[in-house]
């Protein structure tokens, strides 16, 4: 059985998908970055590809998971619902 994000897998459907170790390590550069993580989140897709060494692919992943965090650390509770 091949692993979910072996290289042959990541190919699937001709669409290359990031593994977590390259959007751990983009979102580790972007923080120890002069740029920061901010301009990970709105730099323009191909410069910040370029000035990170990324695929544009785990560029778009790095934001994607940045933007979720901020969500969740930014959306206050809704009605029913309970925070620990």
């Amino acid at each position: 059985m091949t692993p979910p994000n072996s290289a042959s897998n990541q190919a699937v459907k001709g669409r290359y998908r990031p593994t977590p170790d390259e959007i751990k390590e983009l979102l580790s550069r972007a923080a120890g970055h002069p740029l920061g993580t901010e301009f990970l989140l709105k730099g323009a897709l191909d410069a910040v590809a370029a000035t990170f060494g990324a695929h544009a692919f785990v560029v778009d992943a790095a934001r994607d998971q940045l933007r979720t965090a901020e969500g969740a650390a930014e959306s206050p509770p809704t009605i029913g619902s309970a925070r620990s």
